[in-house]
């Protein structure tokens, strides 16, 4: 099952958090690739990334983004959640060298059985797919032409999309502006 939620949170809480990613004192750290970390050394596509939960690590800024979690929960009908990270990522429009032709490395964001919520903070062109593989174990990693793509979407500002996190997915690299994106893994 796949959730697509327009207008998450109110507008007035959306562009709060607009303006807070956006802002000069935020505190994003570079990341050498923001699919697939420093390991993968084909793409080696940069971005900047922000923990707001990591290893019972918690950032400043995650009261802000509670809405999220509560609005999200609500809308798949769950009461509790079990957080297991919160990340975002900054992605700008890069030269060609660094994007060539490919979408980002599909990926898994953890091994065990989650849920995304992966909120979009701005309208950009670098849209979300989502393939109906799922992974199996740590070794299922399917080649490019196994897998299926099951639906695109379009990043717009206060929107949601929910699915199960074992679906391998990506993102594409924005041409023509800033990506802004929250991750919110809950354990399933």
């Amino acid at each position: 099952m796949i959730y697509l939620i327009d207008e998450v949170i109110d507008s007035i809480t959306a562009t709060k958090i607009e303006k807070t990613l956006l802002d000069l004192s935020f505190p994003w750290h570079y990341t050498p690739d923001t699919s697939y970390g420093s390991a993968n050394k084909y793409q080696q596509r940069p971005g900047f990334l922000h923990w707001f939960v990591k290893d019972g690590n918690k950032s400043s800024h995650l009261r802000m983004i509670e809405p999220l979690i509560t609005n999200g929960a609500t809308a798949m009908g769950l009461k509790e959640v079990d957080v297991m990270q919160i990340r975002s990522f900054l992605q700008l429009p890069l030269a060609t060298e660094f994007t060539g032709t490919d979408i980002d490395t599909p990926h898994i964001d953890l091994f065990e059985p989650h849920w995304v919520f992966l909120y979009y903070a701005l309208d950009n062109d670098a849209e979300t797919v989502i393939y109906s593989n799922k992974m199996k174990n740590r070794n299922d990693i399917p080649t490019d032409k196994d897998l299926r793509e099951c639906l695109r979407i379009k990043p717009k500002k206060g929107r949601m999309v929910i699915f199960d996190g074992m679906h391998w997915h990506t993102s594409e690299q924005p041409k023509t502006g800033v990506r802004a994106i929250i991750n919110i893994n809950i354990k399933r």
